[in-house]
């Protein structure tokens, strides 16, 4: 009995080997080398499905100190005689426009690997081991000589849907995650880098000490030393160095919409955020996660307190007067001019100069018998909630020999007096242009221009 038993123990496990030998068979009807050269062809066939290629938004490493830490915006074109155009317009290109062709391939190690296998002068300026120009200065040299920026030539295909809505690769060494986004059919590489550039650098300046704020529902952070692309974001009422978090982004464009995207997804608040569309209308970077998250540029009263309390703060600036101006102040500009213009004067720039003791000087300068001249119009004011309050408080004898004789003048100081709104002129992102409207005639506004 044992025995018939132990045989058909033998049988039962001799068939179920033989069906799990079958099933192997099914799986795997493919040598390895076949499968690889599939996903090869595969992957090779979805970098060329852009038409004008990728938007690649490259971080060479993890750190948060730049370069090494800035995200560079680079543009791919594959073609599927393996060749690859790149382009690039940064400090590593000497802040010029700069393209290079190459060749490139879809390895396979452990997985599908984009290798540039022939050298390119854009894409290997990232993982070449030779010191970075820009960085250091000649009384403080950072030589970088050994690791240069320290990225990566290599990257495994993370993602790469078939409809080419995008592709994430990350860096081989560095494991940096760097998102490729289609460029548009028709669109310049030239101009589209040129375009992106002039908006980061007009959006972030590096001239102005404002800050930007991220709300995240209730919550307030601010977004400090953005210009640089590795802004310092933290609790607003923190202290910015004891609770300093950076937080690298890129900016790219799609049509006539401009984007904002963090290199890491980080949680403010209550939410989770990474990507932000510029709305124009609202001045306002708002999140493509959840639209209670957005990023607005600084309160303009605040910062143009700020530049007026001369002897509060580091800051000591000066306003111009520029040409952009209402309709109503316009037109009291043009009497200005043509009533100095008929006795041989010449009106040249209106500035404002702050002073001490809560003054303000209006300094009007002029040309008479080739000669240049300026006066000082004097105004103290106060600060209201939603303001200042100016004051005209009188001038020297010139002054009032030019008040006397040109009446269009006299009128000016009486539009400037009186309660002043403080606006944006033109982005609360770029304080270096304010905008002062008339409380009592807001058809009354001009702008002034910051002169450091």
């Amino acid at each position: 009995m044992n025995k018939i038993i132990s045989m058909a123990f033998l049988c039962a496990a001799a068939m179920s080997f033989t069906a799990c030998v079958n099933e192997e068979d099914d799986l795997f009807d493919k040598s390895a080398a076949e499968r690889l050269n599939e996903a090869s062809e595969l992957y090779s066939k979805r970098l060329c499905a852009s038409p004008n290629g990728w938007a690649v938004q490259l971080y060479p490493t993890k750190e948060d100190k730049a370069p090494y830490g800035n995200g560079y915006l680079l543009l791919f074109r594959f073609h599927e005689n393996k060749s690859v155009d790149a382009s690039m317009y940064n400090a590593l290109s000497n802040n010029t426009y700069m393209s290079a062709s190459s060749t490139w391939d879809v390895i396979t190690d452990n997985g599908p690997v984009l290798s540039f296998n022939t050298y390119n002068s854009v894409v290997h300026t990232f993982s070449d081991p030779e010191d970075v120009p820009s960085t250091g200065s000649d009384l403080d040299p950072n030589d970088e000589t050994g690791t240069g920026i320290g990225g990566d030539y290599e990257f495994i295909i993370v993602d790469a849907p078939e409809d080419a809505s995008y592709m994430m690769l990350k860096g081989k060494k560095r494991g940096t995650y760097n998102l490729l986004t289609p460029v548009e059919e028709g669109v310049d590489y030239e101009t589209y880098l040129t375009d992106v550039r002039n908006f980061q650098n007009s959006t972030f300046p590096s001239d102005a000490p404002t800050f930007d704020v991220l709300h995240a529902g209730e919550v307030l952070y601010k977004m400090a030393d953005a210009n640089d692309g590795i802004p310092n974001i933290f609790e607003y009422d923190k202290d910015q160095i004891i609770n300093e978090s950076f937080n690298p982004f890129l900016i790219t464009k799609l049509g006539d919409d401009y984007y904002l995207r963090f290199r890491d997804s980080k949680t403010y608040g209550d939410y989770t955020v990474q990507e932000f569309k510029y709305d124009k209308e609202k001045d306002i970077f708002v999140s493509t996660d959840n639209a209670e998250c957005y990023i607005s540029g600084d309160d303009p009263l605040r910062f143009f307190k700020q530049t007026i309390h001369a002897d509060k703060y580091p800051y000591y600036f000066q306003w111009t007067a520029t040409t952009e101006s209402s309709a109503a102040y316009a037109n009291m500009m043009t009497n200005l001019e043509s009533q100095m213009t008929n006795v041989k004067y010449t009106l040249g720039n209106l500035q404002l100069k702050p002073g001490e003791n809560n003054s303000m000087v209006f300094k009007v300068f002029y040309k008479y018998n080739r000669r240049n001249y300026s006066v000082d119009f004097n105004f103290s004011y106060t600060e209201s909630e939603n303001g200042l309050t100016l004051t005209y408080n009188g001038t020297s004898s010139t002054g009032s020999a030019l008040l006397t004789a040109f009446p269009a003048l006299q009128t000016l100081i009486d539009a400037m007096s009186g309660n002043v709104s403080v606006a944006a002129g033109k982005s609360a992102f770029n304080l270096r242009t304010i905008r002062l409207i008339s409380d009592a005639n807001p058809e009354v506004w001009y702008n002034i221009e910051m002169k450091s």
